[in-house]
């Protein structure tokens, strides 16, 4: 059984315990990340996954619930060949568990787009962006203005995911924190993610049809999400995973000059 199966069989399906095990990794996963004698001591592999399990009980027994528990104890347990790996996995099991609870309750899809229409809120403000990432101000001050933004015109599971990219997250940007749970939520249903940029909404027709068009292109079905930028003038730019196929008409203009520049 892999660890995503483990964090599955744990908490069945009770929204409340999925949650509630998603807030300890988490928490443990901070916890180690500033701790490097901790990590040392539980990524050790001179001593025994059952020397390694038993120091996490003893750290962690009592202060977490038992089903994260007993996924710490699984994670450490292997054998990693640097500490970080065993933080990023930690906290990506607490990410998953949260998608998990948002699963159980039938709202996984209300909650990919909801950290969706985030990421694009935090890029076109800027204020908003740079007081989300001060770190010169307290972290509860940080929470609050999540919660404030969220709390109530959000599904739980997206309050917690946003608190978790911005106060947790390690490395990379808040975006792209952002949009690997957004990935990370399509795959628990065999999707990809595409995002389509254009000028004006799509009708509904339409991007029901750009949506069976990129899946049949990909050979697996894609969840399209559409950024309205009415500087493109007109046509679709469309980003799926690493490849951007640009039609729109500044993309075609942008082309047109870079053809005439390498003529010259």
């Amino acid at each position: 059984m892999d660890l995503n199966e483990q964090l599955a069989s744990a908490v069945g399906r009770s929204s409340e315990q999925a949650g509630a095990t998603g807030d300890a990794l988490i928490a443990v996963a901070g916890f180690l990340s500033s701790r490097a004698s901790l990590r040392r001591a539980l990524t050790d592999a001179g001593r025994s996954a059952q020397s390694r399990e038993s120091l996490a009980r003893q750290l962690f027994g009592g202060k977490i619930d038992e089903a994260a528990l007993d996924v710490v104890g699984s994670v450490v347990g292997i054998r990693w060949a640097r500490t970080s790996a065993l933080v990023s996995t930690l906290f990506e099991l607490g990410v998953q568990a949260h998608l998990l609870s948002a699963e159980s309750r039938g709202a996984l899809d209300v909650v990919e787009d909801e950290l969706f229409r985030f990421g694009q809120t935090v890029r076109n403000d800027t204020a908003l962006r740079s007081a989300l990432l001060d770190r010169s101000a307290p972290e509860q001050a940080r929470r609050q203005l999540i919660r404030t933004l969220l709390e109530g015109k959000a599904q739980p599971e997206t309050v917690r995911l946003v608190e978790y990219a911005v106060l947790e997250r390690r490395e990379g940007s808040l975006e792209k924190e952002l949009d690997r749970i957004i990935e990370l939520a399509a795959a628990r249903r065999r999707r990809i993610v595409a995002v389509a940029r254009v000028a004006k909404p799509l009708s509904d027709g339409h991007r029901h049809r750009l949506e069976r068009a990129l899946s049949a292109q990909a050979g697996t079905e894609v969840q399209l999400n559409v950024v309205v930028e009415p500087g493109l003038v007109g046509g679709i730019k469309v980003e799926i995973g690493d490849e951007v196929v640009d039609g729109t008409i500044i993309g075609r203009l942008e082309d047109a000059r870079r053809r005439l520049a390498a003529s010259r």
